[in-house]
């Protein structure tokens, strides 16, 4: 699992850096209502994209995991919202690609 840190868009703008995504175990990046990934599917076959649900609602019930399906091809863009943010690990949020051959994501703040 590796942790990656959003990079900035400026008003100079930014060349994002892409990552493979990491098999089984995930990523993770800091939570934040600022913060998206930005998914590439390259596989042959649409992908899912789940992000965890750590942490509890207001209420006290589990956030539940939130599913994204990525198209063979396409691309997506998904915020990483803060209230996904695992509170005992510092507000990082995992998120897994249920494939992840020819599969990359840029994590982006805006």
């Amino acid at each position: 699992m590796a942790t990656r840190t959003a990079q900035a868009v400026t008003v100079g703008g930014v060349t994002p850096t892409y990552y493979a995504a990491t098999a089984t175990t995930g990523d993770k990046v800091l939570a934040n209502s600022r913060t998206f990934i930005h998914v590439k599917n390259g596989s042959g076959g649409s992908i899912t994209c789940t992000v965890s649900g750590a942490g509890q609602t207001a209420y006290l019930v589990d956030n539940p995991d939130k599913v994204y399906t990525i198209a063979t091809g396409a691309e997506q863009w998904i915020p990483m919202l803060p209230e996904y943010g695992d509170p005992d690990d510092g507000r990082l949020v995992t998120f897994v690609c249920s494939s992840v051959t020819t599969v990359t994501f840029a994590a982006v703040r805006i």
